[in-house]
């Protein structure tokens, strides 16, 4: 592997001195907002590290530290990127896509308005409830859009008895999105702020 810049990248933008160790798991979710293909190429990049280490190749790993200027980061020596590997990994991986969790419909919606959403008829700003979504990983925001899609076809069909079933459980958790003005702005946002 030639290229680190996505780790270079995550160790400047998202993790960079002021952040404590504690707060990895806060930094790699911030991260998620950089496309699928770059965040597969920090995990690429991370299991190269954990392959060096493995075969006890520090002198490389210190010539990485040494190209990449990671030394000017709060992992900046081998000692560091293996607390690096060990602790991010799994953190990575709890936020990936599984294939193994079957999808249950509406079950993300309802979860998100028992847990996000604040009971309003007003304007909602959608971009930080996205966020709080990405915190529930690639498994729950692929449901969560299957979801939205069933939604929104309800509404531009007027399919008169699901949209009635819909409002009825949204107006029992106190979420009035679905019947206002901003349902559709809202459903557009949530696809483009969880793509």
């Amino acid at each position: 592997m030639e290229n680190f810049g996505e780790t270079k990248y995550f160790l400047q933008a998202h993790f960079y001195p002021m952040i404590e160790w504690e707060q990895l798991e806060d930094a790699v979710i911030d991260f998620r907002k950089v496309s699928r293909k770059d965040r597969f190429k920090f995990k690429e990049e991370i299991l190269y590290f954990k392959q060096l280490l493995a075969q006890k190749q520090y002198d490389k790993i210190q010539d990485i530290i040494n190209v990449y200027e990671l030394e000017y980061t709060q992992v900046c020596d081998v000692d560091e990127i293996q607390r690096l590997v060990n602790e991010i990994l799994p953190i990575i991986e709890k936020y990936e896509y599984k294939e193994d969790i079957s999808y249950v419909p509406m079950k993300a919606l309802y979860y998100i308005f028992d847990t996000i959403f604040i009971p309003t008829k007003t304007f909602l700003s959608f971009d930080f409830i996205a966020i709080d979504i990405q915190r529930e990983g690639d498994t729950f925001i692929q449901h969560f859009k299957q979801d939205l899609q069933y939604v929104e076809k309800t509404f531009s069909e007027n399919d008169e008895t699901k949209k009635k079933e819909l409002l009825k459980i949204a107006n029992d958790k106190g979420v009035y999105i679905l019947e206002s003005e901003y349902r559709d702005s809202f459903i557009q946002e949530m696809f483009e702020g969880l793509s």
